[in-house]
């Protein structure tokens, strides 16, 4: 999600036992029980020209930190970014009403146990000089904790490499203990809703069993990701998107919902785009429904 590479990144909380033929883990009844004690919150990290203001809409602002505001062009991908640019960015930040976010991409946090600690602890350093100017500042890492992996995540709990995948996400523990929310994230990378679906309750269950308690706020992207040849950067249909906000807010505290970033930058605010007409009835519902959270989840 770093932004001139637009491919990665989005910020917009009863279990789904028998829906869709989902197999969620022992906890995941409690998990979403304690999510659903908390307001659901939607977050703007799009980045749109001409977007309104969403003044009229349950909608918060959300800081996200890009590599590109921390690291010098041409540095090597392996160094850390200069502290005093990193404080002084913190600075800036003093007295933020909501979330910062940072999406650092270039250090892996899966493979080489060795590595992984090593980039975990630049991680760590970037954290410690943030919260030294900005110590009230609610801080996030886009997309690290749990580890973003559709085909291990899928597997369920009973299967070896779901359980790997549980052992990496341990080895963040450290990090995670130091942010105050998670942001895992849950991007459209096929056409199988179901298969989604399993993605983001196994992703959602995870980011709480990690959390601790903490808040976890859901990355959602209108879009399917660039990573798909076929359907890269095209719109995901609305059922589809009306599904994923559902399910998020089932299972999760928040969305993050980003987007907005071309193949030539910022691209035009669409008012009439129907990924917003659905994320509007879903605002809607919400405003009318809290603390309750949507009941309809089903394929189309």
């Amino acid at each position: 999600m770093i932004r001139p590479r637009r491919s990665r990144c989005l910020v917009l909380g009863l279990a789904m036992v028998g829906v869709l033929g989902v197999s969620l883990p022992s906890d995941s009844v409690t998990t979403s029980a304690v999510a659903a004690q908390r307001p659901f919150v939607v977050f703007d990290a799009t980045l749109y020209k001409n977007k309104p203001s969403f003044s009229g809409y349950p909608i918060r602002p959300i800081k996200l930190l890009y590599e590109s505001r921390l690291f010098p062009k041409g540095q090597p991908h392996d160094a850390l970014p200069p502290e005093g640019t990193v404080r002084s960015v913190a600075k800036e930040l003093r007295g933020a009403p909501e979330g910062v976010v940072i999406d650092i991409e270039r250090w892996p946090l899966k493979g080489d146990p060795k590595i992984v600690k090593e980039n975990v602890g630049k991680i760590l350093a970037i954290l410690s000089w943030i919260k030294a100017e900005a110590p009230d500042l609610q801080l996030g890492a886009y997309g690290t904790v749990p580890l973003p992996d559709y085909w291990r995540a899928i597997r369920g709990p009973g299967n070896k490499d779901f359980q790997a995948w549980q052992q990496d996400n341990d080895r963040l523990d450290e990090m995670a203990a130091r942010l105050n929310a998670l942001y895992p994230t849950l991007y459209t990378y096929y056409p199988d809703r179901q298969g989604w679906v399993q993605y983001a309750v196994a992703q959602l269950t995870e980011a709480k069993r990690k959390a601790n308690g903490k808040p976890v706020y859901a990355f959602l992207w209108p879009q399917y990701h660039d990573s798909n040849k076929k359907l890269r950067l095209q719109p995901v249909e609305p059922e589809y998107w009306e599904l994923q906000l559902n399910t998020v807010s089932q299972h999760a505290d928040g969305v993050v919902i980003w987007g907005g970033w071309g193949e030539k930058g910022p691209e035009s605010w669409n008012e009439e785009a129907p990924w917003w007409e659905i994320t509007k009835r879903f605002l809607g519902r919400m405003a009318s429904n809290q603390p309750g959270r949507p009941r309809d989840l089903t394929v189309q």
